[in-house]
This record gives structure tokens, C-alpha cells and sequence, in this order.
């Protein structure tokens, strides 16, 4: 990197803060507005704001501008909610401009925007590391389209939100799904030739982002805490190739085993498994070898339905699969419906999809598995059948 990109980091960075704090105080807003109240998720993004390095005094401020409150009218939202039980730090309410932390001086932020450097490769546009909206421009060389940057826009910022823990998981994806569709982008097209609608696009490359980002961060905790070794979170349901899920391991095995840094890989694509710092003498183990053996002989386990056998990782493909069947089918009905469809062809279509839903639910009881409906309905698309449909 030259001098001059050098430079430009710590701005970036920066600006990815504050739109982040922006972002904040827009929701706390949204959310104090609608209800009349500062709700738990609102006091629990207002300490976030905190940890971001905002004063107490700013905070307030913030708030009675966008909402466009008066002193009287903050009192009373701050008074009442200092006497609620779920307040975490009362001293928030009580008017003292305390707390404001320089960002070169946030310990908490820094190490967040040393894992966002390194994850990024130097390239803060895309945390993510996405190879989305790509085209091949000849030596099997790729390059993104200008549409490619709007694409890792919505992820890397979703990247973040979760990371730091502003927003949920959920609702993050839910509100990118919904902007980038609104937008105008439907699917997403891969340098391989694959494609994606948003929804899938979204949800692989933000649990793909957010696990590698998190693996930065355990990695300077490793470091500050001068071990060399680490534990592998283990999962049920996982594919045959991660089978050293639970396991401690060294950096360098970490690579050459659990194939770090390679997309099937740990942290890779898809991949839910995790890696935290391990000290020797001090950290206890999750899993015993013993109890490890256990859990992946069950893993093995096979049930039946409607005549067919599924071990863990097969009913979880299937469910994922009945999932993507699903918002297929909705978006294929509303369509319909948009578009003034007959009304054989969208009673047709609402029927497919309320016996798929149907199956998924039989299936998801038969497998013991717990139903993620959420992945359906990210689409925003709402109702289709009926209220909770």
C-alpha cells in the first residue's frame, strides 16, 4: 500500500462507525416513536452507543433532536426508564456527560477496526469479501461491477451491525433483504456461474463475513493472551468434511486440518463453526473426547421419513432445501397477485406453497429438528396464506 492509502484507513474505518451510530439512533427512534417509550431493545442499543464512545449528554441530545422532543418530554421518557428493572446502567438517564471515548482511545472499537483491516485485506469496501456480481474480463480474471460495490455496501454494513452486536441477527438480515430487493437487485450472480435470489445471497455472505470477522478478533484475543492454541466449536447437523468440530488446535493446524482460510473450510462458506483462544492449565474443554465421540456417533443416527432414511446433516440440507423451495413459492405467488394473476393460477400457487409448508413442518417434527420459518419470511414479502403464513 502506498502512504496515501495508508492514511486514508483510519477514515474509513471511522466513517463505518459513525454509520453505524447513525444507524443506532435511528432505530432507538423508530422504536421510542412507536411505542411512546424507551422499550428494552432501545435501552439495550443505547449502551452500544456507549461502548461506541458517544457521552451520556450527546446521547440525549441525539435523541431529543430526532425526535424532536422537548426538555420536559425527555425528562419523562429518561425518568421512566430509569425505574424499569431491565435498565442495565441507570447512570445513562441521569443527565451526566460522562463516558466519551475518543475513538483512537476505545479499546473495544479499535480491536473491532484492527479485525475489519485484516478481514478486508486492506479493502474496508468489502468486509464480506463477497465474489458477488462479478465478470469475467478474460485471463480467468474477474472484476466487480459497479452494481457489485452497491451489493457489498448492504453486507458489509450488516457485517458490522452484527459483530458489534448493535443488531440481532434476524433483523438484520430481514432489513437487508428488504433494501436491496427494494432497490431493484433480485438475484445475484457468481464469477462460477451460480446464482442466488437476495435472500440465500445475503444470508451465506453475512454468516460468512461475520464468522470470519469474529475469527479476527478471537485471534487478537489469542494473541493478547499468548497462546498458540485454540477450540473449535462443534455443531449439530454438520457436514462430513468439518468432523473436527471440538477439538484444540494450533494455528498452524487449524490451517492444514480444519482448512482454514479455504472456502469449505473453517470460517469458509456457510461454515457455522467458531475458534476461540485455549490456554493450556487454565481453559476447560467443551466436549470431552469421550463426550465428542458420542455426539458424532449420533450424528450418524439415521430417522425415517415417508420412506426415506436422513442422518443429522441430511435432514438439515433437506429443511434448508424445503426453505429455499418455500420463498420460491411465495414470490411466485405474489407475483401473481401484483400482477392481477387469474385466480385459478394464484390459488394454484398458494397451494403448492401451503403443502410444502405443510411438509416442512411434518419433516422438521419427524427430525426432531426445531422450525427457522424466519428464513422464509426474511423475504418481507408478508402474508401469503394467512396470519402467520
Amino acid at each position: 500500500m502506498t502512504p496515501e492509502q495508508k492514511a486514508k484507513i483510519p477514515l474509513q474505518i471511522e466513517k463505518k462507525f459513525y454509520d453505524l451510530q447513525d444507524r443506532i439512533f435511528a432505530d432507538v427512534v423508530r422504536r421510542i416513536k412507536k411505542t411512546g417509550q424507551i422499550t428494552s431493545t432501545a435501552d439495550y442499543q443505547i449502551q452500544k452507543l456507549r461502548i461506541l464512545g458517544s457521552s451520556t449528554e450527546f446521547i440525549e441530545q441525539e435523541i431529543k433532536r430526532l425526535l424532536g422532543a422537548t426538555d420536559p418530554e425527555m425528562w419523562e421518557l429518561y425518568d421512566k426508564v430509569a425505574n424499569w428493572e431491565y435498565v442495565r446502567y441507570k447512570d445513562a438517564y441521569e443527565q451526566i456527560n460522562s463516558n466519551f471515548v475518543p475513538l483512537e482511545d476505545n479499546e473495544m472499537v479499535q480491536g473491532w477496526s484492527q479485525a475489519i483491516t485484516k478481514q478486508a485485506n486492506d479493502e474496508l469496501k468489502n468486509i464480506t469479501r463477497s465474489l458477488g456480481m462479478s465478470v469475467s474480463i478474460g485471463g480467468g480474471r474477474v472484476a466487480f461491477t459497479p452494481l457489485a460495490e452497491y451489493y457489498q455496501k448492504y453486507l458489509d454494513r450488516a457485517c458490522l451491525d452484527i459483530v458489534t452486536g448493535a443488531f440481532d441477527y434476524n433483523t438484520v438480515l430481514r432489513r437487508v433483504v428488504k433494501e436491496m430487493t427494494a432497490s431493484g437487485i433480485r438475484s445475484v450472480d457468481y464469477a462460477s456461474g451460480w446464482n442466488n435470489r437476495v435472500p440465500v445471497a445475503v444470508r451465506r455472505a453475512v454468516m460468512t463475513g461475520v464468522s470470519q470477522l469474529s475469527a479476527q478478533i478471537n485471534e487478537m484475543v489469542a494473541k493478547d493472551l499468548k497462546t498458540d492454541k485454540y477450540e473449535v466449536t462443534w455443531h449439530s447437523g454438520h457436514r462430513p468434511s468439518h468432523w473436527w468440530g471440538g477439538n484444540v488446535y494450533t494455528m498452524e493446524e487449524l490451517r492444514s486440518i480444519c482448512h482454514l482460510g479455504e472456502g469449505g473450510g473453517l470460517c469458509g462458506w456457510n461454515c457455522r463453526h467458531s475458534y476461540y483462544a485455549f490456554i493450556d492449565g487454565v481453559s476447560v474443554r467443551t466436549y470431552t473426547p469421550e463426550k465428542l465421540q458420542e455426539l458424532e456417533e449420533k450424528e450418524k443416527q439415521t430417522k425415517t421419513y415417508q420412506g426415506k432414511k436422513y442422518n443429522a446433516y441430511q435432514a438439515a440440507q433437506t429443511q434448508r432445501q424445503l426453505e429455499t423451495r418455500m420463498r420460491q413459492q411465495r414470490a411466485y405467488a405474489k407475483q401473481l397477485m401484483r400482477g392481477n394473476g387469474s385466480g385459478e393460477d394464484i390459488a394454484a400457487a398458494k397451494s403448492k406453497y401451503a403443502q410444502t409448508l405443510r411438509q416442512y413442518r411434518g419433516f422438521s417434527s419427524r427430525m426432531g429438528l426445531p422450525e427457522q420459518l424466519e428464513r422464509v419470511y426474511m423475504d418481507g414479502l408478508g402474508r401469503i396464506l394467512g396470519r402467520s403464513t
